[in-house]
Formats: structure tokens, sequence, C-alpha cells
């Protein structure tokens, strides 16, 4: 028969799968339409379909063995580990939502940094720790109060603490620049001249060499170069994963030839489950990221149900494919 796949047909599986995300309906409020590709992950270390069913026996006679068995209850999951993340993948596997600030919905970046008091207990600009870039307005936004978004300030060395506050919406901004001294005593910063407002007639509570952590809030309106790098992810209580047509492609090599040839499974419906673990360690391996499907039953266009497909196939046609000729295989039929 035309059909008839090569019984001693043999191959080895190695190679990873990459792995693409099809959606089932439209979506216009995300931009997104049934049969847009949603998410593409080509960095998988592992990729793994695992089948499971129960079982049930009709037993009797001596000894009581099993006479007649029935299966049902067919389940496949699918487990892809990722090497690497992006915000979407993330927010795929959380049930999340993404956004950008602007100006009518900001975003909020908490940022904390540590910096070491100069002479009269004067607070520097602090650095980031990751860049070295300041923060002071041109390197890097300013730590600055504003309304509702304090600095806020301890004294590693002394254990003091204290808030530089803005009271009233619209009050002027303030900024920590390398000039004034922090006041720990009642919240002020001093400036280092003029003699009713100088740091030789007020008490700050900190001298040269005190450590200092500071915590102050960025706020992103959307006009900003730095908004390019800025996404959230929000995970809500009552959002979770939705449900998928999957592709995976991968290679498979043949025992006869010791040639790769394509090979890939189909899901029309996998939903994606909400159990996610991120794993932050100081030792070890870098962390991997693990997405769990779980393969619904849908409906093939002769009407037929169907969990997966598993196919086998080559590029071109003829005996000069990868797959070679042999009579009765999927390339080599005639």
């Amino acid at each position: 028969m035309a059909n008839d796949v090569n019984i001693f047909d043999k191959y080895g599986i190695k190679e990873v799968a990459n792995v693409y995300f099809e959606a089932l309906d439209s979506d216009p409020a995300a931009g997104v339409y049934a049969g847009d590709i949603v998410l593409f992950l080509d960095t998988l270390k592992v990729s793994t379909i695992e089948t499971t069913a129960e079982n049930v026996a009709a037993t009797g006679g001596w000894g009581n063995p099993r006479l007649v068995q029935w299966d049902y209850g067919k389940e496949i999951n699918v487990t892809l580990t990722d090497a690497l993340m992006s915000l979407e993948s993330l927010r795929f596997m959380l049930g999340g939502a993404i956004k950008k600030a602007t100006a009518d919905d900001t975003l909020v970046v908490r940022h904390t940094e540590e910096v070491v008091c100069e002479a009269n207990g004067i607070v520097p600009v602090p650095k980031d720790h990751l860049t070295g870039k300041k923060f002071d307005g041109t390197e890097a936004p300013a730590v600055s109060a504003t309304y509702g978004h304090p600095i806020r300030l301890i004294n590693l060395t002394t254990g003091t603490r204290t808030q530089i506050t803005v009271d009233t919406a619209g009050g002027t901004a303030k900024t920590i620049d390398g000039s004034k001294a922090i006041n720990f005593a009642n919240t002020a910063m001093i400036g280092t001249t003029g003699s009713g407002n100088s740091v030789a007639n007020k008490t700050v509570a900190t001298v040269e060499g005190d450590h200092i952590r500071i915590f102050w809030d960025e706020i992103l309106t959307g006009a900003q170069d730095e908004l390019e790098t800025a996404v959230e992810v929000t995970i809500s209580p009552d959002t979770f994963p939705g449900t998928y047509r999957v592709i995976g492609d991968t290679y498979m090599r043949s025992e006869k030839t010791g040639k790769d040839e394509p090979f890939q499974f189909i899901i029309n419906k996998a939903k994606v489950q909400s159990n996610v673990t991120i794993t932050l360690e100081a030792e070890g391996d870098p962390s991997t990221f693990e997405m769990t499907l779980n393969v619904l039953r849908s409906t093939n266009e002769d009407g037929e149900n169907e969990m997966m497909k598993l196919v086998r196939y080559s590029v071109g046609s003829g005996s000069g494919t990868s797959a070679g000729d042999d009579k009765g295989s999927v390339a080599g039929s005639t």
C-alpha cells in the first residue's frame, strides 16, 4: 500500500524542538487575531512529551488474574524547559499582562543603592550597581522625591533612618545632588552655605564615612528614553494562562542513511498550566524556565477526535531527499 510505513525503518531522536504557539481566538483589544503566532521558543534545553492513561481490569478464577483490561482517561502532558526567558514567555507562563508606561498610565521602578557619606554628612549621588552611571539626571534619572514617592534613607552605620518627602501634590521635587547634607533628625535637606541654612548650624546625625542605603522611586510616564527597557508584567489572582495550538519542530536521524529527517508534533489544543517555579540562586547552573502544557481533545477536519499528531516528512520529493528512497517510507512511497 502506498501509505504503508516500513516497519524496519528506525530513527534516533536527540535534538530539542523549536516550539511555537498559535492563537486559537481573536483578541482585538490585545492586537491578537486567530492564527497569529504569539510565542516562539528556540532556546529550549528539553522538550518532553509524556502520555499516561488509567486502566481497570476484570479479574477472576484461581489466583484472581486479570482477564480483560480497559484503558481510559488518556492524558498527554508536554514540558518545555527553556534556557532563556523573554517577558512574553514569562507572561505566558504566569498568565499576566504586559504594559509600558504612558502619559495616562505611569510605571514605577524602585531603586536602591548604597553610598558613603562625605564631609559634613553630605550624601553623594549614588551610582547604578550594574552600569556605574550616576543617578544625577544626565547619566541616569535623578534621585528625586515627589508627592507620594519619598526618598527613604537608612544610616547603616548608626541604624537611624529618615524620609525626604514632598507634602503637596504638584510640589517641587527634592533631589539628592551631592551638595546637601541629610538631616536624620528632622528629615530636612540642608544646604552647605548660608548662616541660617548651613550644616554648621544643624544636626545632621551623619559624619564622614557613614554608609547610607537610599531607596527611591522612578516614575516613568512614556517620555523618557529609559522607557524602552522598562516593561512591567502584572500577575493578577484572576488571570491564568490560555489555550493555544502548539507546533514543535525537530529532527530524527535515520539508522539506515545516517541523515537527519524533519520531525514535528502538532497539538491543536493545549492548555498552558499555571504551575511555575522561578529559581534565583547564587550557585549552580543558570536558572531555567519550565512551562507545562496539558493536551486537550480537539476535532480535526474530518470530524475525528484527536489529541496530537507526530509527523515525519521530507523537504522536496524524489530519491534525492535526505529521507532516501526506501520502499514504504513516507518519502519513498509511490
